[in-house]
């Protein structure tokens, strides 16, 4: 059975780009970050279904320190 990838949408300061993009890459094949408008810091974070709730949660706790906003999540429609 193939797990749903979930494209979640985030804004965030251009300093803490490279941060966020470390933290949440760290673990290999867990997900992927992709920067999607370099002009307005929007990031497109691929992740898997099972794996949704507890991204949520980590970008929620990381809010405020990273100074960032999730945008939207749905379905992945296969695009960057």
């Amino acid at each position: 059975m193939s797990a749903l990838e979930y494209d979640l949408y985030i804004k965030i300061d251009e300093p803490d780009i490279h941060m966020i993009n470390y933290m949440l890459e760290a673990e290999d094949n867990l997900l992927n970050v992709r920067n999607v408008d370099p002009k307005s810091n929007l990031l497109k974070i691929v992740v898997v279904d099972t794996d949704l709730s507890d991204m949520l949660k980590l970008l929620n706790y990381l809010k405020d320190e990273l100074h960032l906003e999730v945008v939207k999540y749905g379905p992945s429609l296969g695009v960057l």
